[in-house]
């Protein structure tokens, strides 16, 4: 089965992303594009495959150190067959990838309210010591001046 073959300019117009997009995904996640024999860059229809899912996490949200972590499993699904079970399964494996990362973001966020919170409650218990402190200092110094009056 032969496979089909893009040069930059048709990639660039598939995925309508530029070319320093493509060069920076392909540095951030380790791709390995091939290149023909005058050393510039060929994408496979995988390639193009793998950048689609790349737009299209981007687009949910996702942050790219979130996708970096789902990339070699897409990558292993993506496979030069394109028969529709491999198909299914692939979109499979990216459904629940998705859904692993919203759970870890959500966990992560919850984190993030839980230590806010601890921190604004011991920003509040700082200050109510220090407000007692000042107020035993000033009782202090009161007693002070009233053993002098009575001297």
């Amino acid at each position: 089965m032969e496979q089909t073959i893009y040069p930059v300019a048709g990639a660039v117009k598939i995925l309508g992303e530029k070319s320093s997009a493509l060069r920076y995904w392909e540095e951030q996640f380790g791709l390995d594009i091939r290149r023909n024999p005058k050393g510039n860059r060929c994408y496979s229809t995988e390639d193009i495959q793998i950048f689609l899912c790349i737009q299209e996490l981007k687009k949910k949200g996702y942050q790219l150190k979130e996708i970096k972590e789902v990339i070699p499993l897409l990558m292993q699904a993506a496979a030069p067959e394109e028969d529709k079970d491999r198909q299914l399964r692939f979109y499979e494996v990216l459904d629940r990838l998705m859904q692993e990362l919203k759970r870890q973001r959500r966990q992560e966020d919850r984190y993030k309210r839980v230590d806010e919170a601890i921190r604004q409650h011991q920003i509040a218990r700082k200050q109510v010591a220090v407000t007692e402190e000042q107020k035993r200092q000033k009782g202090k110094k009161k007693k002070k001046t009233g053993r002098k009056a009575l001297r």
